[in-house]
């Protein structure tokens, strides 16, 4: 997967955390299917580049991402979108 210059996404004026804004932008991706189940995300430095904050900011959004089951991050292989759970089901 590749993603263009997302930078303009992110408001460092803002009350809201940069790690929460940049979850937002991924989790609102998957939402509409632009980031479709398995799709494989960009490195945290390649991230980090593309929203234009600290590589700390992406880790922190991608755990976040991971904690609401909508991310798999597989240690040297990468991070990917992971299959929706069944409804009713966690």
């Amino acid at each position: 997967m590749s993603l263009e210059d997302r930078s303009g996404r992110i408001d460092h004026a803002r009350a809201e955390h940069l790690w929460a804004q940049v979850a937002a932008d991924l989790r609102g991706e998957i939402d509409a299917g632009r980031l479709a189940p398995g799709a494989k995300l960009p490195n945290e430095l390649e991230l980090a580049s593309q929203y234009g904050v600290a590589r700390l900011t992406v880790r922190r959004a991608i755990a976040d991402l991971v904690d609401g089951g909508y991310l798999l991050v597989l240690r040297g292989r990468g991070t990917y979108v992971r299959e929706k759970a069944p409804r009713g089901r966690g």
